[in-house]
């Protein structure tokens, strides 16, 4: 959400409307100025016109969470005005733009070459969902240039959801640009955090290039929708601020660098509202226009421990709901997008990867009593090494998925489609192939004793990894790298509790206090392989321990390698 920080008057302007029909057509070339005074014109009349119409609302009141010249942002609230549909548009608003498309593609027919022509005609057809008419435009008549023209067939086509299409023009667009157009293009310093600005400065045109495509893409909202939204819509963004140069807006101020910062960093509002200002400050009734999101924007980029580490990530490296963030990004097809409670877990199979996964979204509120579908992605940059996909799932389950991949990133997704919900859960994966004797992950399950295969397991894994103090919990892992003859093999598993101190855990050890903070079990033996694997799994009595974090870890030595160790945090409740 985004207001002016000062208020608007509203600008009353005739309606001038461009001559169309077979006469248009027939204007000589020498009257192009003529004509392009025209239709500015016209564009004018109908953002005054439309300003007048503008469905009313409350004004927006409290601190900003981003200032940005003349304008405040606001994230908003998921029970605010992001979240619900916006007020149909007034008929005679809808009348009003048809004509001004008709008069764009009378002008775009008598002077082709124009890029603003160009631009306000695509911007105009999208904003009425005429996608296939902008594309057809881009495609057979825009003559405006080739990087520009292809730039708003990628705006077209993003604004229409189909993304792997727009990659594929905006990557046409971006390799008819000269090289210093192209950097001002790919120059994402402004949607970053610092220490991603830090990374990305100091690099040359082409390096910044890269980087910030794999950013945004390592940052796409929902692997099994695109792996290149979050890109094309850093793209259709700067599209978007080029077609508002030199152009009258929906809220009567004119374009300053400002906006078109806003406009990068946030996104360019999908409806507007107005409300009167009191009097008592402004001496008279003026509109105070306030721009809406499409949903929530959230902030999809990683950290740069993804980057260099991306094996390693964890949930702590995403920060979707951070309100001060540099950027935001509302997908079209999410105006929400929670955390999942999930767990997952990696096993080596030869040279793939399988993913365990379970959810239980039944506290999430956006899910429930709607038709769902689940994802469970593989993903290595912008590849999908491996998907599955349940388009009846349930608020509570499980669903596994196998590719090869060494090291990379899993994507949980729970989506209501029909109403635009999401959540998910996107960790790092790594199944250590150059390591000869290695652990997989620990996997918790609830079934009684304690199985040596996964498939005994997998049905009864965990849905979350907060783990009730009051009963028992099963851990299954594998061991792979065993080669005959097997030696003992000597395990350690701890449960620690995190952030006690080093005082609290020698009087345990003394046995001057409770162990009530920990628990360690060790014990040898020999494994038993099946297919090279050796499963094994125990059950834990965490009955002992304070409700808290924990931190499990399961060590495993054998004679002349060095040890293998697997862990993952738990809670304990």
């Amino acid at each position: 959400m985004v207001t002016l920080l000062a208020t608007l008057v509203v600008a009353y302007a005739q309606t001038i409307t461009f001559p169309n029909g077979a006469a248009a057509y027939t204007r000589p070339a020498a009257d192009s100025a003529g004509i392009l005074r025209h239709v500015r014109s016209a564009q004018s009349s109908f953002e005054s016109f439309r300003r007048t119409r503008l469905p009313r609302g409350d004004q927006s009141s409290g601190p900003c969470d981003v200032r940005i010249g003349r304008y405040c942002y606001w994230r908003g609230d998921e029970d605010g005005e992001e979240d619900k549909d916006p007020p149909a548009e007034a008929p005679a608003v809808r009348e009003r733009r048809a004509s001004l498309i008709t008069s764009l593609d009378s002008a775009a027919r008598v002077i082709p070459g124009d890029p603003w022509v160009a631009g306000q005609l695509v911007r105009y057809l999208v904003e009425a969902n005429r996608f296939d008419d902008a594309l057809a435009f881009t495609r057979r008549r825009c003559l405006a240039g080739s990087a520009w023209c292809a730039a708003l067939a990628g705006f077209a086509a993003h604004q229409a959801g189909r993304f792997p299409l727009a990659d594929s023009l905006f990557t046409t667009s971006l390799s008819a640009m000269d090289s210093a157009q192209r950097c001002k293009w790919v120059d994402i310093s402004d949607l970053l955090d610092d220490e991603l600005q830090d990374r990305f400065k100091p690099l040359d045109c082409a390096a910044r290039a890269q980087l910030a495509r794999r950013v945004l893409i390592l940052g796409a909202p929902l692997y099994s929708v695109a792996t290149t939204d979050l890109w094309t819509e850093h793209l259709a963004r700067v599209t978007r601020a080029r077609i508002a140069e030199k152009a009258a807006s929906p809220d009567g101020e004119y374009w300053a660098n400002d906006e078109r910062e806003l406009v990068i960093r946030y996104g360019w509002p999908r409806w507007y509202s107005q409300a009167e200002t009191s009097p008592m400050l402004t001496m008279e009734f003026r509109p105070s226009i306030t721009g809406h999101d499409s949903g929530m924007p959230y902030y999809f980029l990683p950290t740069t421990r993804v980057l260099d580490h991306v094996a390693e990530t964890t949930p702590d490296d995403w920060h979707l709901d951070d309100r001060t963030a540099p950027a935001g990004y509302a997908p079209s097809f999410a105006r929400s997008v929670h955390e999942l409670p999930a767990q997952i877990a990696v096993f080596r199979r030869g040279d793939s990867a399988l993913v365990v996964a379970a959810w239980d979204a039944r506290k999430d509120t956006t899910m429930l009593g709607r038709s769902l579908q689940s994802a469970l992605v593989l993903a290595h940059d912008d590849s999908i090494d491996g998907i599955t996909v349940d388009s009846a799932a349930h608020t509570v389950g499980r669903a596994t998925v196998i590719g090869r991949i060494d090291s990379g990133l899993v994507s949980l997704e729970l989506r209501a489609p029909a109403d635009k919900r999401a959540a998910r859960l996107r960790v790092g994966v790594a199944t250590h192939d150059s390591l000869p004797f290695a652990l997989s992950d620990l996997l918790l399950y609830s079934a009684p004793g304690a199985p040596t295969a996964l498939a005994d397991v997998r049905d009864s894994a965990l849905t979350s990894t907060v783990v009730p103090g009051s009963r028992r919990v099963g851990v299954y892992w594998e061991a792979y790298g065993l080669d005959a003859p097997i030696a003992q093999v000597r395990y350690t598993l701890s449960v620690q509790q995190v952030g006690v101190g080093w005082m609290h855990r020698a009087a345990e050890r003394l046995h001057l206090t409770d162990p009530t903070t920990g628990l360690r079990v060790q014990w040898e033996e020999v494994p038993q392989r099946t297919n090279g694997i050796a499963g094994r799994a125990v059950r834990l009595d965490l009955s002992r321990l304070r409700s808290g974090t924990y931190h499990m870890e399961l060590a495993a030595h054998m004679d002349g390698r060095a040890a293998a160790v697997a862990s993952r945090e738990i809670i304990v409740r």
